[in-house]
């Protein structure tokens, strides 16, 4: 039975969610089970999240926050309650170790992105703020889809987190793995989840980290499945424990595709050069009041000076790839820009201003003219807009997408777009995009292998193009339903796509060459392909068909 706060309690907490409170009540101590929400800035929602207080709370002592974010389909009490994630074991033995634990809803089935991180950060904010929380021993982990946040979330705000914890997870992008440094993980998986996500994700974010020399390490649970917590628990918290958070590192390197991801510490990517390419940071605090910055693919960035790291009443020197770029002073109370101009890189002081991770609408980059959609039987304006997106950012002859999965948020008409719609948009796609070669007559046999008559498929898994077209029809036999085409048998295309078409084996339809086809891995990713490609369009995003793939089945 929940140990549940009182009446009178809640409705204090409902009453001050928006306004500014004593942190840590004495009024409320441990052992409580908390049902709570807060008042979305976004959409002035109440959105709900579960907390559990154990005993050694006591409104007098600062106690570690356990993130703990559910997996596809749950929600905020999926942790503390639900069968399947071992009926609140985490609760349990948060219980034993003094920990506070915090499940966020993260808006369902978001994989935490877009408006699924802010409700974390904003979850983070709230309870930190409500009651007294170390903030230097704050972990976030997470199972299945939650563990994949894990590393999302770790990559994209490193200088939150004491530590990540993913269970069962699976994608993360290794180019940022870079952001890492002073952010220990711990992986767990199963031995007998299923194989692809371990190759996916833990496995080759875990020898990334290794080779960097970063703190990464994978627990490959023998006999266990995708959820591994009756047997993990109790060695994850106690790791967990170990962990504090580098507040005032003196070397920060930081990497980022989008600049609403570009803060760091006490460093921020504010302009990107080469949109859809990540921005690249590695900053140092020397000897004799001196920073050294190498930095790539960026018109502008922010030093924000660490008082725990410089004297502050002293000038400071700056250089960028040894030349100097700004020395002089810069109290606490303001921030170092640095532009590119034509003789170099050049720095000046101003008041230090910080945009709130959970600041929402931020960075426009253009407007809704047509929204491209997943609607269609056949040909898909967003496949379509998608894979002309993918092929414009890259050298391939053809890209290729499919609808499979798509669990995305429809644009609309007229919508000013900002560049956290996209992480909404596109979901649950965020992968590095790979190109590979192939044949012709190989790739037609593939793209054929993905046109089927069972009602479950309805369009999913036709294939979507860029660089040419087809068109097929159902009433012929299998190997002869391709009737038009320009996609010539005896040449070799260079063909881009998401990664998970290839890796995953319930994307695509390989024709049989599942785990057969070598590919490359791009810098790129659908996401920053995406953004590049509205620049291109002048900020427009316009939904278009023109007839690229078509069924010409007779009725």
């Amino acid at each position: 039975m929940k140990n549940r706060i009182s009446p009178l309690i809640v409705a204090i907490v409902f009453l001050t969610a928006g306004l500014p409170s004593v942190v840590g009540d004495e009024t409320i101590r441990g052992p409580r089970d908390l049902a709570l929400s807060y008042r979305s800035r976004i959409d002035d929602t109440d959105q709900p999240y579960r907390l559990y207080l154990p005993s050694a709370y006591d409104g007098t002592q600062r106690l570690p926050l356990f993130i703990a974010l559910h997996g596809t389909g749950g929600d905020q009490n999926k942790y503390f309650d639900h069968a399947a994630y071992n009926n609140g074991v985490y609760k349990k033995e948060a219980e034993k170790r003094g920990i506070i634990v915090v499940c966020p809803h993260g808006r369902g089935t978001t994989e935490y992105r877009g408006i699924g991180e802010n409700d974390v950060l904003t979850v983070i904010e709230e309870v930190c703020r409500r009651f007294l929380v170390d903030r230097d021993r704050i972990i976030c982990s997470g199972q299945s889809m939650g563990g994949t946040g894990t590393t999302y979330l770790c990559c994209r705000y490193p200088d939150l987190f004491a530590a990540g914890v993913p269970l069962a997870s699976t994608y993360g992008h290794l180019a940022l793995i870079e952001n890492l440094r002073h952010v220990p993980m711990f992986y767990v998986h199963g031995e007998k989840d299923w194989p692809v996500y371990a190759q996916d994700g833990p496995i080759p974010i875990t020898r990334r980290m290794k080779k960097l020399g970063y703190n990464g390490r994978l627990w490959m649970v023998p006999g266990a499945g995708h959820n591994t917590m009756t047997v993990t628990t109790g060695q994850v918290l106690d790791w967990a424990l170990k962990q504090q958070r580098v507040k005032h590192p003196q070397r920060v390197t930081f990497r980022a595709y989008l600049p609403i991801h570009g803060r760091a510490y006490w460093t921020e990517l504010s302009a990107i050069d080469k949109i859809g390419n990540f921005a690249e940071f590695d900053a140092a605090v020397e000897s004799d009041q001196r920073i050294s910055v190498k930095i790539r693919n960026a018109r502008q960035f922010i030093l924000r000076p660490d008082p725990e790291l410089l004297d502050l009443d002293q000038p400071i020197r700056v250089a960028v790839h040894g030349q100097p770029a700004f020395e002089g002073r810069c109290s606490a109370e303001e921030q170092l820009q640095f532009d590119f101009m034509a003789d170099g890189w050049r720095g000046t002081a101003h008041p230090r201003k910080e945009r709130p991770y959970t600041d929402y609408q931020s960075h426009k980059i253009g407007k809704v003219i047509k929204a491209p959609t997943t609607v269609g039987p056949v040909e898909t304006t967003l496949g379509s807009w998608m894979a002309d997106a993918m092929r414009d950012a890259t050298d391939a002859d053809i890209a290729i997408a499919t609808r499979r999965h798509f669990r995305g948020v429809p644009l609309r008409d007229g919508q000013q777009l900002y560049l956290m719609d996209l992480l909404n948009w596109l979901r649950p796609f965020n992968r590095a995009l790979i190109r590979f070669e192939i044949d012709g007559k190989s790739l037609l046999e593939i793209v054929e292998d993905n046109i089927r008559e069972e009602k479950s498929y309805d369009g999913q898994f036709l294939v979507q193009v860029s660089g040419c077209r087809y068109a097929f029809d159902r009433s012929q036999p299998r190997g002869r339903r391709i009737v038009e085409t320009d996609i010539k048998p005896d040449r070799t295309y260079r063909v881009v796509c998401y990664s998970s078409l290839l890796s995953r084996g319930d994307v695509l339809h390989l024709a049989g060459r599942y785990g057969k086809i070598p590919y490359g891995e791009l810098e790129i990713t659908n996401i920053s392909a995406a953004w590049r490609y509205i620049d291109k369009c002048g900020g427009q995003i316009e939904a278009k068909l023109d007839g690229r793939v078509r069924d010409v089945t007779p009725k």
